[in-house]
């Protein structure tokens, strides 16, 4: 036997699919029987009857001075499905017709910045695939050595990042700190590396950051570990100039 809960597939409320389903078993009802026989409160019984009037899924008949409810044939509930579907479709129609103009308002330039927060070692990890799945040739890194080596130490980043970056040749300019003074070559063409030392006492890094595209990834290597990716053209674009204004500073030391 049909449950009514099936019948709440067709789009029927709770309450619609168990009177309805009532009705249709017991021919024409009292409204206060079809309450009592659906398990559902006389008041509640009335206003539902009335949406299923409105739907054409009930009629009403009246004999000897009393009003009866009828169920009407499933396949007014069939028409309902069909009109039901037509209406989805229209509005996917329309709102299909909205998209450009939904997309080009939030291409705006002068939007808000979209912020992507990673937490843990592993979400630095998703950090870092995002970096080199983009299409950029080249990336501005702050880089305070001590901290990121004790997260991933130098062989573990070398496959996480430096590896995959020379095999897709993304460049890479890099200001670093180092409790062990310079580790790399001020330019190493073989890596797709140009380095920098900072000198970590005087300015101390206290979190990494990668510039790249129109993105800003910050890395936070100690305590709660955590990485965020800020994608804004403008931000971008005034950290880069503030690296290259750090660089060509230093580079005429």
């Amino acid at each position: 036997m049909i449950n009514y809960q099936e019948l709440k597939k067709s789009g029927l409320s709770d309450k619609e699919a168990k009177i309805y389903l009532v009705s249709l078993e017991r021919g024409p009802e009292t409204a206060p029987m079809l309450a009592k026989l659906s398990e559902i409160v006389r008041p509640t019984a009335y206003v539902v009857i009335e949406n299923l009037i409105k739907k054409g899924l009930m009629s009403s008949i009246t004999k000897d001075k009393k009003v009866y409810f009828i169920a009407e044939s499933p396949e007014h509930l069939l028409s309902l499905i069909r009109l039901q579907k037509q209406e989805v479709e229209e509005r996917e129609r329309e709102f299909m017709k909205l998209i450009p103009e939904l997309q080009a308002i939030a291409n705006l330039k002068g939007e808000k910045p979209k912020v992507r927060v990673f937490e843990g070692k592993e979400g630095l990890k998703t950090v870092i695939a995002s970096i080199l799945k983009s299409k950029t040739k080249l990336i501005y890194s702050f880089a305070p050595v001590d901290q990121l080596f004790s997260l991933f130490p130098v062989k573990e980043h070398g496959e996480l990042m430096a590896s995959p970056r020379v095999q897709k040749k993304i460049k890479a300019k890099i200001l670093y700190t180092s409790s062990k003074g310079p580790i790399y070559k001020r330019r190493d063409p073989q890596n797709l590396r140009e380095a920098i030392y900072i000198e970590g006492k005087r300015f101390p890094f206290k979190c990494g950051i990668d510039i790249y595209d129109n993105n800003i990834a910050f890395y936070s290597y100690k305590g709660a570990i955590m990485g965020v990716i800020i994608e804004n053209e403008d931000m971008a674009a005034t950290l880069k100039t503030i690296f290259e204004l750090i660089w060509q500073s230093e580079d005429k030391k």
